[in-house]
Order: C-alpha cells, then sequence, then structure tokens
C-alpha cells in the first residue's frame, strides 16, 4: 500500500476513534454499571464457588474469570449500540457511502470498545486477587493477552449484532438472550458439573466456554489448553467481524 494511501486510512481510522471514545466518554452508566455489578456478584458467589470446588483448587479461580466473562458479554449491547446509533441519527447511509473502507469503520468502533472492555477486566481481576487470592501473577502474560483476544472477540460479535439490528429492541432481544445463554451454557455463572449432563455437551459450541477455559488454565499453567482456547477465540473474532464487513458493503448497495 503507498504511503499516502496509509496515511490517509490511518487518518480516517483515527477520526472514527475518536468519536467513538467521545460517545463512549458522555454516556458511560452501563459500563460503570456492569464493573460494579461484577464487584458485588464475584463478592456474594465467591463462598458458594469456594465450596463447589475441587479440592486444592481455590474457588476464586473459576468464580473470577467467569463473572469476568459474563459481565463482557452483558455489554454486547453496549458494542451493537455504537453502529445502530448511527441508524437514529440518521447518519448510517451517509457513513457508509463514505470514503472509509468497511474495516476502517470497524476499526475505528472497535479500538476504544475493546479498551473499555479490557479495563472491565481488569478492575474484576485485580479486585479479586486484592480480596480473595486469584492468582493473577502466576498467568503472567497469559491473563493480558487473553484479555485482550476475548475483548476483541466481544467487541467483533457486538458490532456484527449492530450491523444486522434494525430497532433497539431487536439489538437487547438479541444481546440480552444470547449473553445469558452463552452465559449458562459455558458454565461462567454455575460450574458445568452441578448441571445437566447436556450442558457439557452444548458448551464447547460457545464462546464463553473457550474464554472460561482460557483464563483457568492462563494461572494454572496448561499451555496446551491455553492455546486451544486462544485458538478458538480469534476464530469466532475473526467470523464476526467478516461477517459485520460484508454486512456494511451489502447495505452500500
Amino acid at each position: 500500500m503507498r504511503p499516502e494511501l496509509t496515511s490517509t486510512t490511518a487518518r480516517r481510522t483515527w477520526v472514527m476513534t475518536r468519536h467513538t471514545l467521545v460517545l463512549l466518554v458522555r454516556d458511560p452508566g452501563t459500563p460503570l454499571a456492569y464493573t460494579v455489578m461484577s464487584l458485588v456478584l464475584l463478592s456474594v458467589l465467591h463462598p458458594v464457588y469456594d465450596r463447589l470446588a475441587t479440592p486444592g483448587t481455590p474457588g476464586v479461580v473459576r468464580a473470577a474469570p467467569g463473572i469476568a466473562v459474563m459481565f463482557t458479554l452483558l455489554a454486547l449491547d453496549v458494542a451493537g449500540q455504537l453502529l445502530l446509533s448511527e441508524r437514529t441519527w440518521h447518519t448510517w447511509d451517509r457513513l457508509r457511502s463514505g470514503p472509509a473502507s468497511p474495516s476502517t469503520i470497524l476499526a475505528g468502533k472497535a479500538a476504544p470498545l475493546v479498551t473499555l472492555f479490557l479495563i472491565q477486566q481488569a478492575v474484576l481481576f485485580l479486585f479479586a486477587t486484592a480480596a480473595f487470592g486469584f492468582p493473577l501473577a502466576a498467568g503472567t502474560w497469559r491473563v493480558p493477552l487473553l484479555a485482550l483476544l476475548w475483548a476483541a472477540c466481544v467487541t467483533s460479535c457486538g458490532l456484527a449484532l449492530g450491523v444486522h439490528a434494525r430497532t433497539q429492541g431487536q439489538l437487547a432481544a438479541a444481546s440480552d438472550i444470547g449473553a445469558l445463554t452463552i452465559t449458562c451454557l459455558s458454565g461462567c455463572l454455575v460450574p458445568l458439573t452441578v448441571l445437566p449432563h447436556w450442558v457439557s455437551t452444548v458448551a464447547p459450541a460457545t464462546p464463553g466456554y473457550w474464554a472460561l477455559h482460557g483464563f483457568q488454565s492462563a494461572v494454572t499453567g496448561d499451555t496446551h489448553a491455553y492455546a486451544h482456547s486462544a485458538a478458538v477465540i480469534v476464530a469466532i473474532t475473526a467470523a464476526a467481524l467478516l461477517i459485520s464487513s460484508r454486512g456494511i458493503r451489502r447495505r452500500r448497495r
């Protein structure tokens, strides 16, 4: 790519990113609420997870990742809303018909969201470490990397919903039902060992399952399970971005 084209693309991406960041800063209520709720839920459920944990394994090793994954999923609507709002403001057609490519639009919308979800996870893990002894140091670079991959995955899935949802009701229904279903089926809220057997069978079909096991394997040192989980999350992210990009292109015609 020629330098001038690269510079133009970077400038357009930055303009989109700055606009998205302003929108998030002006209305931080939902992300802030999810962050506080995750801390409260971890504090309340921590003793329950201790009772359900296998001997020798602290319950927080499952509780903290599960709740982090759960509340990041609940923020799907935050990501989708950034694209759906363009329709509400009647700027969607102008955005799609402008010089910015679908990848530039998605990158500009995604960067602040990924940062937001990273902060959300970081607050929870640091709180779990300080209050309940979550072995964050044992995860070394693996926990931050997986947090980044998971933030990108949730962002891409939320943007895919925002591209295809036409109303606030559609977005709310898809994001809320999807987040709750994935949370329950992946074992993020309740361990799979105490759920019906069929749930364990379908759990690997959910992205939350791989995020949960990725975080757990990061702190337990299971490098094979960690690499497998990370690869699945990357694949889901790529698929969601492809769906979003094609949705934007199709609507340009």
